[in-house]
């Protein structure tokens, strides 16, 4: 089967999906005192957030960061590190934001205070990117099957000239 490409058919999350990935977010975000967690695809669309900032803001910086992270990778890329950077940090004067991948098609994005310890951002962040893991994996999976599905209910081109060829030759044997 050929490979789909990661931006053409986003993964799509179903409410139990989304609310046990909203726990996820709520239950890391209370962990290490995070005013903003949020999870977005590699794309920039936002998936889910929780946090102090507006809808159209949320938006906004997914889409930076995932831009941001991608130049980083790509950055890699040129360094020949395939694959090497999986997380980045990003530190500014009176907050930091953490950016981890939770596979090759979503991205965890924490901001966290000067007060919370880097080390406890990541551990917690980790432990959460496998529960989105296993979020993201059932998701595909049922991608992956609605894809085939669609495929299956579609006639070839092919198979229609050549019915369409029979039921002429069908008709226009029995008139004459």
């Amino acid at each position: 089967m050929e490979e789909v490409k990661l931006h053409s058919r986003p993964l799509q999350f179903d409410g139990p999906q989304r609310q046990q990935i909203d726990r996820c977010l709520l239950h890391l975000a209370d962990q290490i005192g995070s005013p903003l967690v949020m999870l977005a695809d590699v794309s920039g669309r936002l998936v889910l957030y929780r946090g102090r900032l507006s809808s159209s803001q949320s938006t906004g910086l997914a889409a930076l960061a995932a831009g941001g992270f991608a130049a980083g990778k790509e950055i890699g890329h040129f360094l020949g590190l395939r694959n090497s950077f999986q997380h980045q940090l990003l530190e500014g004067d009176l907050a930091n934001l953490y950016i981890l991948a939770v596979g090759p098609e979503l991205l965890l994005i924490v901001a966290f205070t000067k007060q919370t310890m880097l080390g406890m951002v990541r551990l917690f962040s980790q432990q959460a990117q496998h529960e989105l893991l296993e979020v993201a994996r059932v998701a595909a999976i049922e991608r992956e099957r609605a894809m085939q599905e669609a495929e299956a209910r579609q006639v070839e081109p092919e198979f229609g000239l050549e019915l369409n060829r029979q039921l002429d030759e069908l008709f226009t044997d029995e008139m004459f």
